[in-house]
């Protein structure tokens, strides 16, 4: 049988279910928080490099004039290769029935069951790809929209057009998820790209090393050794490719996010302590006589406080029995969520036993700190100030100067100033209440404040090009014919033609980048206004000088203004100088260069194989569909295009990649939201408890139980207002150093900052109605107090 103390622990927790619930869901919410974080980011970050690591992903790849199977042979068989395969890729353009064309990456290999570098794997439907049959990835089958059986038509840069089955779905880690990519990918037999009117030869080798395979350095000698044993067998090597060496090109943005939902993590953490301060104080303060009467009997001060630090143990672990499988039930949907954005699979959702031990430490260590001053200042009084003591409704004057005052202000009816009255009445209380609440309110408007910050930036990184729809072609074309032939089709005000070209940078270690993009737009162009951040922009005299984006600097970091490159451009390669830094948002790797002297260095004067065009009118659905109209007359003039864009389509990619971002965030911003309307939920209950007795002499004068109500529910008002003024003014600098952190981590640039009006005004709705939430329930009982019952109450 349990001790008379700790039957007193049971019977507290138990006799106050209210009390209890609020305390435990307080805590648990704050370890679920806590959980759900790093659950969710050691799951990811264990699966997601497991799954790359399982289809063998190429250390270094080759793009190469094609070759056949025996300079694959000859590769294989070199020192250091551990494997290598060949592999044909071209990009064409699909349609499916009579939606837009969109770019397709194509893939041809020779032998889908025994790859030995970059696996595929069968989803469903047919496996390998039969000839003239089509098999999607997964990913991209989504984004498009297709199904198994669907009829698509392809066409390869030659003007030839094909229809073929999509016959199956396959699964390819390798690539960037289509989501992000806005992109297509597609897989078919090489007798089919023949039928395509495309070579089957290979044009791409992807090599794994035998040794050090996470050492750049290694795989860039055994690159270049595979590279030279290339180009003598009388082939040109167009670049060579490193990625970052067994890490999924995704792994990059995972420690940023991790890090700011970390410390939002622990801060709700942090706030669900405040509600244990609260109750324990409360509990002690009610009990004093009742602690005196324990002293009065012999109990020494140490087992009065192991009492109540026993009952906090306690409330911890009842915390833990939700916090765990709540945590293990979000963790799971995070990561489904983020599987399905980045294109992987989860074979095990569980996260490992530290993140458990973690919660287990948090339930416990949290609110036993936070009442530790509360539970060795109430269990230290002595016999006589115990018995002296009046319990709760001791320390409640004070307020008397500021009932005066607001006796003074004409219209407030006398509940309404009892109200404001016990909102201060406790002002230790309250400023815990309106810590919780206000750091709450800070979070959600600084959350989206973070937002409209990245609309903005976005917004002004867009603003550079003031064009509506950009046409690219399959080949240069005479510029006065291009424009000629825009500016046929009704609704278009201006056309103006842009060299571009995807070239590669040799780096100092003799490896080249990925694919980086040139644009050249004329020296008088009117359809640029660039954000600068270093630097300066081009002038019309420059002849090799280029402007770079902070998203070219993600691929190359280091590059400076004054710093020369090597760029390889159609084979050849040319120096440039880095002249100036501008901010790009999620629009790829590109460099800006004078046309002139790029038409010199690609040797096509006078031709562009792009085209900007200015529309009379700037919606999203005129853009579309002049966009078509537009492919339409190219190609009735004899000019191919490959593809067409809007900035209505660049600007809702963009903001869809962003999403990912705020979505957490905005979960966090919840969680807080929780805690704090469970805090105030839990200093009304104190409230009303402490007012039994003022409340029974209230009623026994004639006051309703609407009027108690009212009164109960316009004290939680106040306080919500008062947390919603506080979290207003401290969302601004903090709303400004998340902008500045969230720029920084994931677009290598601050933010453009823009506060969020509209997110103080949701709050403000938002906080009222969880206030007088939070106080119903408080006010209820209060209604019900008998005159008798709060008169016997001490």
């Amino acid at each position: 049988m349990a001790s008379p103390r700790w039957q007193k622990v049971a019977r507290e927790i138990w006799k106050n279910p209210k009390r209890t619930l609020l305390v435990v869901l307080s805590i648990a919410v704050g370890v679920i928080a806590l959980g759900t974080v790093a659950g969710t980011y050691t799951v990811i970050t264990r699966e997601l490099p497991a799954g790359y690591a399982r289809v063998n992903p190429a250390s270094a790849t080759l793009y190469v004039e094609p070759f056949d199977d025996t300079l694959l042979r000859v590769v294989r068989n070199l020192p250091g290769v551990e494997a290598a395969d060949g592999r044909r890729t071209v990009t064409m353009r699909l349609q499916a029935g009579v939606s837009p064309w969109r770019d397709v990456e194509m893939f041809s290999l020779p032998d889908y069951d025994n790859l030995q570098v970059a696996r595929l794997w069968p989803e469903r439907g047919a496996w390998p790809p039969a000839p003239r049959e089509l098999l999607i990835e997964r990913a991209a089958m989504d984004l498009a929209g297709l199904r198994i059986g669907d009829i698509v038509t392809l066409e390869a840069a030659n003007g030839t057009k094909r229809s073929l089955p999509v016959s199956g779905v396959v699964y390819d880690i390798n690539r960037p998820s289509a989501r992000f990519a806005n992109r297509l990918y597609g897989y078919v037999h090489p007798g089919t790209m023949e039928w395509l009117g495309v070579e089957d030869d290979y044009n791409q080798l992807d090599i794994v090393v035998a040794e050090r395979k996470l050492d750049r350095g290694h795989i860039a000698s055994v690159a270049g050794e595979v590279r030279g044993k290339v180009e003598k067998s009388g082939r040109d090597v167009y670049w060579l490719s490193i990625p970052e060496p067994g890490k999924h090109p995704f792994e990059r943005f995972l420690g940023p996010m991790a890090l700011l939902l970390t410390a939002l993590g622990l801060l709700c953490l942090f706030l669900s302590g405040f509600l244990v301060v609260n109750t324990i104080t409360a509990l002690l303060a009610q009990q004093i006589r009742q602690i005196g009467v324990m002293k009065a009997i012999g109990a020494r001060t140490g087992q009065i406080a192991g009492l109540y630090v026993g009952m906090v143990l306690l409330l911890g672990l009842l915390a833990l029995l939700i916090s765990i499988p709540t945590s293990l039930l979000a963790t799971r949907s995070l990561v489904g969520f983020m599987a399905g954005l980045v294109n992987f699979d989860v074979a095990s959702y569980q996260p490992p036993a530290w993140v458990f031990g973690l919660q287990v430490m948090a339930a416990l260590l949290v609110p036993l700190l936070a009442a530790l001053v509360p539970v060795f200042k109430g269990s230290r009084i002595t016999v006589r100030e115990a018995i002296n003591s009046y319990g709760l409704a001791e320390g409640q004057q004070g307020s008397g100067l500021l009932l005066t005052l607001l006796g003074q202000v004409r219209g407030l009816s006398r509940p309404v100033l009892l109200a404001i009255r016990s909102t201060f009445r406790r002002r230790a209380r309250l400023v815990l209440t309106l810590l919780t609440l206000a750091l709450a309110s800070t979070i959600f408007i600084a959350v989206l404040s973070v937002r409209a910050s990245l609309l903005r930036t976005l917004d002004d990184a867009l603003a550079h090009w003031q064009y509506d729809v950009g046409v690219s072609f399959v080949r240069p074309y005479r510029v006065e014919e291009i424009e000629r032939q825009a500016m046929l089709v009704p609704g278009v005000t201006h056309a103006e033609s842009w060299g571009y070209q995807t070239v590669r940078r040799l780096r100092p270690d003799n490896t080249n980048s990925d694919a980086l993009i040139m644009i050249a737009p004329p020296a008088d162009t009117r359809l640029l206004q660039p954000t600068l951040l270093a630097g300066r922009w081009l002038l019309p005299e420059d002849e090799n000088a280029i402007v770079i984006t902070t998203d070219l600097l993600r691929e190359e970091p280091g590059l400076r203004a004054g710093d020369a490159v090597e760029l390889e451009m159609d084979g050849r390669l040319s120096t440039w100088v880095v002249v100036g830094l501008m901010r790009g948002v999620l629009s790829g790797p590109t460099m800006y260069a004078n046309y002139p002297y790029f038409a010199r260095a690609m040797r096509s004067p006078a031709q562009a194989s792009t085209v900007q065009v200015v529309t009379g009118q700037h919606t999203p659905a005129f853009q579309r569909q002049l966009a078509g109209a537009l492919e339409e007359q190219f190609e009735r003039s004899g000019l191919r295009v490959v593809s067409t864009t809007t900035l209505a389509e660049l600007r809702r990619v963009a903001i869809a990649q962003f999403g990912v971002i705020i979505i957490f965030l905005l979960a966090m911003a919840l969680l807080l939201a929780i805690v704090g309307a469970l805090g105030l939920a839990g200093t009304m209950s104190i409230n009303v408890l402490e007012r039994t007795r003022e409340i029974g002499m209230m009623r026994a004068i004639g006051a309703t139980g609407r009027t108690v109500r009212r009164m109960v529910v316009v004290e939680g008002g106040l306080i919500g207002l008062l947390s919603w003024i506080l979290g207003t003014a401290l969302a601004i600098p903090i709303s400004q150093v998340l902008s500045r952190s969230v720029g920084l981590s994931f677009l290598q640039t601050p933010l453009s900052y823009r506060f969020a009006p509209e997110g103080a005004a949701i709050w403000l709705v938002a906080v009222l109605i969880l206030a007088a939430i939070a106080s119903l329930l408080p006010a209820r009982d209060a209604s019900r107090v008998s005159v008798r019952d709060a008169l016997a109450y001490e």
